[in-house]
């Protein structure tokens, strides 16, 4: 018998940085999914493909964590009590984990989906959510978890970690994605600003706040379907970005290329920054126009998507 579960990767919003200090946010699943596969096994060997990494075996009794596969080993190795047998894992995905758009926590919520399925196992959503974050942050230390709850639920999910409060807005939004050519790993770039802030803990809090406050107007905003408006504080949370510092001359060439565009309300980073992907909001008739020297940027097709983690058997 085979076991299936896919799950959409996603998008930053509004909401970054502020969310890891108990602030809200707001963040959208995207029409891009990994899917995975279980086959169950006679033995004790746990086979895993990933079309975008490789493979990797061990055996049931040395199960570890190692890289590159640390989340799917580490969904698996949270189940390890409950696992009594071998099994082989297939996995594949729409988009590359190098640019981002929540492929950690897309394959996370996936593989813990599938496991869920296979083992029989009763949860909520909001446990779900839990689990799924607690998972990630056993690997990489940080994480509000607000990309998990947008791969488990879809749409455009309200988000607030502590206490946790998740709320499903069914509303697509016309995004325009582009990526820089390079990231920075979240908890680097989580680290770097709290080493800038050291000296300055009332200025962060500060400008947490405003992004908190940005927030709430873009949710009312998302809620009322004014792109306008949303598009305007999502440039007004781009300048926060910049106050933060993990904006990059070449995040700034690419926000202000798309508000030059007359039919986009606004843009900004979206995730941690210093590097990773802009995000718009709004339509391109063409491309945008970007200094020659940015060889490496590239646009990502994106719309949102409805559809959270799904499972099947078969």
């Amino acid at each position: 018998m085979l076991f299936k579960a896919s799950a959409p990767g996603s998008m930053m919003l509004m909401g970054e940085y502020a969310v890891l200090h108990d602030k809200p946010a707001l963040v959208c699943a995207i029409d891009k999914r990994v899917e995975v596969t279980l086959t169950p096994r006679t033995d004790d060997l746990i086979r895993i493909e990933s079309d975008r990494l490789g493979l990797h075996q061990v055996f049931l009794k040395d199960l570890s964590i190692a890289k590159p596969f640390q989340f799917i080993l580490a969904a698996i190795q949270h189940y390890h009590a409950k696992i009594n047998t071998g099994f082989d894992l297939k996995i594949t995905s729409q988009f590359s984990h190098q640019v981002g758009l929540g492929s950690s926590a897309a394959v996370t919520v996936a593989t813990l989906a599938v496991l869920i399925q296979w083992l029989k196992l009763r949860m909520g959503t909001t446990d779900f959510i839990r689990v799924a974050r607690a998972v990630v942050r056993e690997v990489q230390g940080v994480g509000s978890g607000a990309d998990v709850a947008a791969s488990v639920m879809g749409g455009v999910v309200l988000f607030q970690a502590q206490p946790l409060s998740v709320e499903k807005i069914s509303v697509s939004l016309p995004l325009i994605a582009y990526y820089a050519g390079f990231k920075t790993p979240t908890p680097e770039a989580i680290a770097w600003v709290k080493a800038r802030f050291e000296n300055n803990v009332a200025l962060f809090r500060h400008l947490c706040q405003a992004i908190a406050e940005c927030v709430v107007s873009a949710t009312a905003a998302v809620r009322e379907q004014n792109f306008r408006l949303l598009g305007q504080l999502m440039s007004m949370h781009q300048g926060l970005h910049h106050a933060l510092g993990v904006n990059l001359p070449v995040l700034s060439s690419m926000t202000d290329a798309l508000c030059a565009e007359p039919h986009v309300f606004g843009a900004k980073i979206s995730g941690s920054g210093l590097g990773d992907c802009v995000i718009g909001l709004g339509k391109l008739t063409g491309d945008i126009s970007l200094p020659a020297t940015l060889t490496g940027v590239q646009r990502i097709h994106v719309n949102v998507s409805m559809e959270g983690v799904m499972c099947e058997a078969n």
